[in-house]
């Protein structure tokens, strides 16, 4: 289900500085022109090999990062205006999934006082009874017992620490999870397990989605569109299925590429059909103007020099010169098989 707009994403830029030894290095971007819109009960995939700036935009989503430039619009009200004590009023609408479970989970308390702080700080008027029935209710949904509740953190295997870190963000009720690879340390039942309790909360609770990943079978089923980021801009976006059958970006066909079928014959067409879509070192640094993946593009002309803005081109966005023409025009099945 979807519904009336819940988040907006205007342009947002995040720069850091490089330490020096006697001064600070030139900034470097993390994100650069990113916009995106998310409706209630919508889900969002944002796609990208490692270092393409997916956790620093879902922190600076968040307001956990300091923006260089750009809005972020929950409702309609920027939240970069928000004085300390109004965010925090505004967090149970924000919860996040965090990429290291381990890390996010507090090692001075037990499981049950992890879930119970949100409901806590969101719901004082519960009893302590109605908190721990919550807790062993959301703990049960992604498939733990009773008998965790009273374990500490470094007791639990990084996948059932996952688990328990999205049983705490379910606890707030929010308006928008942004889940940054929720299911990336799951074993492949519980993993679906997870993906089906997240569609169920958008389904029956509204919950919007914000889905940070690597797994692009995850991504299908999940998402109904999906963001393409490389070195901190949008290279393509729109719907997950128009842009998985048809990619315009070779950015988007090389992703599709690394993934790799179980046929080994077919793995090998893949892998060979990548090394002809993408040529170049996938980590020397971009020029400062034109084209981001020029460098690694097996299609680069001269006017790659030349920074590609968005646009339209059939049912989805994409930041290529030559998307459309016929060399470009691939269809997924032509790519990972």
């Amino acid at each position: 289900m979807s519904g009336p707009l819940l988040l907006e994403a205007r342009d947002l830029a995040v720069h850091y500085r490089s330490p020096g030894l006697l001064r600070p290095g030139p900034p470097q971007a993390a994100l650069q022109g990113v916009s995106l819109l998310l409706d209630r009960g919508e889900a969002l995939a944002v796609v990208g090999e490692s270092g393409s700036g997916k956790s620093t935009l879902a922190r600076a989503l968040l307001r956990l990062e300091a923006l260089s430039a750009g809005q972020v619009l929950l409702r309609g009200e920027d939240l970069a205006i928000l004085s300390s004590q109004e965010l925090r009023a505004k967090r149970r609408d924000l919860q996040m999934i965090f990429q290291d479970p381990l890390a996010s989970l507090d090692p001075r308390m037990r499981i049950e006082q992890i879930l119970s702080q949100p409901l806590r700080v969101f719901e004082p008027q519960l009893t302590a009874a109605a908190r721990n029935a919550r807790a062993l209710q959301a703990l049960q949904q992604v498939g733990l017992d009773a008998s965790a509740l009273q374990r500490w953190p470094h007791q639990f295997s990084g996948g059932q620490a996952q688990r328990i870190g999205i049983a705490r963000a379910l606890l707030a009720q929010p308006a928008l999870l942004v889940c940054d690879e929720p299911v990336s340390a799951l074993d492949l039942p519980i993993r679906l397990q997870v993906l089906q309790l997240l569609a169920q909360q958008r389904e029956q609770a509204g919950v919007a989605l914000l889905f940070i990943a690597h797994d692009l079978a995850a991504v299908r089923f999940l998402c109904e569109r999906t963001l393409v980021l490389y070195r901190g801009k949008v290279m393509e976006q729109g719907p997950t299925a128009a842009l998985f059958n048809a990619p315009l970006h070779p950015y988007t066909q090389t992703l599709l590429a690394a993934s790799l079928p179980a046929d080994p014959r077919a793995a090998a067409a893949s892998r060979a059909r990548r090394r002809q879509l993408a040529v170049g070192a996938p980590l020397s640094r971009p020029s400062a103007s034109g084209c981001v993946f020029a460098a690694r593009c097996a299609f680069v002309q001269p006017q790659c020099a030349q920074t590609p803005l968005l646009r339209q081109v059939g049912e989805v966005q994409v930041a290529c010169h030559r998307a459309g023409e016929p060399a470009l025009q691939l269809r997924g099945s032509d790519i990972s098989s």
